[in-house]
């Protein structure tokens, strides 16, 4: 059960069932929901009182999920909106992605995962406040099927994901948007993953980063980028490994 002083969320989904239900879920693990069945619905409400974070369909009527998250992140770009949407609307995630969603709900979904999404999203008090979250993702990887499937697995997970083929593409989305944590693959063409890591660190020291290696290059990675990479992934790897390397750059070792 969740403390007494919980955030507000704003369920916006047209379909009576999924919202109510949504909104039982959550209110039973504590927190305080608000429903919308549309766009304008959630506007007026967020207009109206304040709101922590907004969970929202994409497709609905009238105004739907991808306005309504234009429309909210322009005014307030640090509310976290989280879009619920399917496997199938790829197109949609993509464009969501690109206008500042904070995480993914995958139909169908646990209430599990939305509880995990929630943890990423919405700030938290004390220690918790203090380490490192990660929410935003670059990845560098110059397979291109590799690059959308490590995109895709991360989406799941709840991160805000961006990928690039090169070093020089990689470097040129940090100089306009540092993201929260860098997953670079070390055989890249053009600047290599090692010297794109220690070109990384030169500017942002702090900034987290994982790097993905074939046994045959290392036996664990560690001599590598001169030893500046915070984690390393040895190909081939578990999906369930990312997300806990993942999570380990949020609380590093003292």
């Amino acid at each position: 059960m969740q403390s007494a002083n919980q955030p507000t969320l704003l369920i916006v989904e047209d379909d009576e069932y999924l919202r109510a239900m949504l909104s039982e879920a959550l209110t039973s693990v504590g927190y305080t929901t608000l429903v919308a069945g549309d766009g304008q619905e959630a506007l007026d409400i967020v207009a109206s009182r304040p709101v922590d974070c907004v969970i929202s369909d994409i497709k609905m009527p009238n105004v739907d999920g991808l306005t309504l998250l234009s429309r909210l992140k322009a005014s307030n770009k640090s509310l976290p909106v989280v879009m619920i949407t399917g496997w199938a609307y790829r197109d949609h995630k993509e464009a969501a992605s690109r206008a500042g969603a904070d995480g993914f709900l995958m139909k169908p979904f646990r209430l599990g995962r939305i509880e995990e999404i929630l943890a990423q999203v919405l700030p938290r008090d004390g220690a918790e406040s203090a380490k490192h979250r990660i929410r935003s993702i670059l990845i560098v990887e110059d397979n291109m099927e590799f690059r959308l499937m490590l995109s895709d697995l991360t989406t799941a997970m709840g991160y805000k994901v961006r990928s690039v083929p090169t070093g020089e593409d990689a470097l040129s989305a940090i100089s306009h948007d540092v993201p929260d944590a860098i997953i670079v693959d070390y055989q890249l063409p053009g600047i290599s993953g090692g010297e794109l890591i220690i070109r990384i660190k030169e500017q942002h020291p702090d900034l987290p980063v994982l790097l993905m290696t074939g046994s045959a290059i290392s036996t664990d990675g560690r001599d590598l980028a001169n030893g500046q990479a915070d984690a390393f992934l040895i190909k081939p790897f578990r999906v369930d490994r990312i997300g806990d390397l993942l999570k380990s750059l949020e609380n590093p070792a003292p």
